[in-house]
């Protein structure tokens, strides 16, 4: 008898099993990474430097998701030629990557931290011989400002130099 009560019982719950089951399986797909980190960004930047002044520069922001899914790094290049005058010329290329903080959504900033490598070139126009090239180490940190309804992403970051050159640098700008 339990036989003859079993199977029909066991069949009813499978008929209403499945269907539950094909509905859990068809998710919804994931929210889609935040629009800073979804593919290379551009910038354009302002500097400032505690030993030579005012700067201007642009960078490049590429997300290392294919390198590391579940690690919300990114990679920052740069370029920045500063005006310390007396016919002193002075730029910087900066390599970086950086870890990008898990905030709640909601949030309108979003916090990075990280370092890379800096190579500083420093020259006197009309004397030869004068330029010098160094290679040196950056920590940096800084925020983006997510903006309602645009794809402008202003950004403030902070960069201390080690070796290169030797400077602490503020710079701000905007990712498009």
């Amino acid at each position: 008898m339990r036989k003859l009560l079993g199977c029909p019982v066991l069949g009813a719950l499978m008929i209403i099993a499945l269907p539950l089951s094909a509905a859990a399986q068809r998710r919804a797909a994931a929210r889609p990474a935040p629009a800073q980190s979804q593919g290379p960004r551009f910038a354009a930047e302002l500097n400032w430097s505690s030993d030579v002044d005012f700067g201007i520069g642009g960078r490049g922001v590429f997300p290392l998701q294919s390198l590391f899914p579940k690690t919300p790094l990114d990679g920052i290049v740069s370029f920045d030629y500063f005006f310390p005058g007396n016919s002193v010329k002075y730029w910087e290329i900066n390599g970086n990557v950086a870890y990008r903080f898990r905030v709640p959504r909601s949030s309108s900033l979003g916090p990075y931290a990280g370092g890379g490598l800096n190579i500083a070139h420093a020259s006197v126009t009309g004397v030869s011989g004068s330029g010098a090239t160094k290679a040196g180490l950056n920590l940096l940190g800084g925020t983006t400002f997510k903006l309602k309804g645009s794809k402008l992403t202003p950004f403030a970051e902070a960069r201390g130099e080690i070796g290169g050159g030797k400077t602490f640098i503020l710079t701000g700008g905007v990712r498009f």
